[in-house]
């Protein structure tokens, strides 16, 4: 059985054509999928966007996520060792990616902390 994404959307999608409501759907999907199913918000997501007319079951087309990649990481570190003092906004402008995206590249990645505003290991 086909447990991607794009076949449970489509599983979603049949369901929601023939009114079945949002818990029902999740209830019976896990027990076909078990741990392959989505999440229960994911589905109730997925079923107010067909509820709402999208016919589609792929994701649009968006930003890539390919921002953190070693490049990046490298970059953000070398803006630290120049100025301890930088700011997670200062370091955004300047390698033009999101606050969020440089948040988790000092915390997660790097494993920094801000220490009396400056950033240490």
């Amino acid at each position: 059985m086909d447990s991607s994404r794009t076949a449970q959307r489509a599983v979603i999608q049949f369901l929601c054509g023939e009114a079945e409501p949002a818990s029902q759907i999740y209830r019976r999907m896990k027990e076909v999928y078990g741990e392959q199913c989505l999440a229960r918000c994911t589905v109730f997501r997925w079923c107010q966007r067909y509820e709402a007319g999208r016919a589609n079951i792929k994701d649009l087309p968006g930003q890539a996520h390919v921002v953190t990649n070693s490049a990046t990481i490298s970059a953000v570190e070398e803006l630290i060792w120049q100025n301890r003092r930088i700011t997670t906004r200062e370091i955004a402008v300047e390698l033009l990616i999101s606050k969020g995206t440089v948040h988790h590249i000092i915390h997660k990645k790097l494993g920094y902390g801000n220490v009396c505003a400056q950033w240490v290991p």
